[in-house]
């Protein structure tokens, strides 16, 4: 499954950096991607071993705020 998550409070590009790193870490995440510009994560996890919850309070655990923003099944890639 594939998520976009829009995050408030990043200040600079390591805050970015901090936030991917922890996502990756967690089991069931296959790829991060965290934008400091566009304020967004957009992750690939597989849903059987990792809930969209979970991440988001990873990202809350770190002191920044998370909510969904656009998502798909299946890691296709339409464009």
């Amino acid at each position: 499954m594939r998520a976009e998550f829009h995050i408030e409070g990043m200040r600079r590009d390591s805050c970015a950096a901090l936030i991917r790193d922890t996502l990756e870490d967690t089991a069931g995440v296959r790829h991060a991607e965290v934008t400091f510009d566009g304020k967004t994560a957009v992750v690939n996890f597989d849903e059987n071993t990792v809930q969209q919850a979970t991440l988001i309070k990873k990202i809350q655990d770190l002191g920044y705020n998370a909510t969904v923003g656009d998502q798909q099944r299946g890691a296709t890639n339409n464009g």
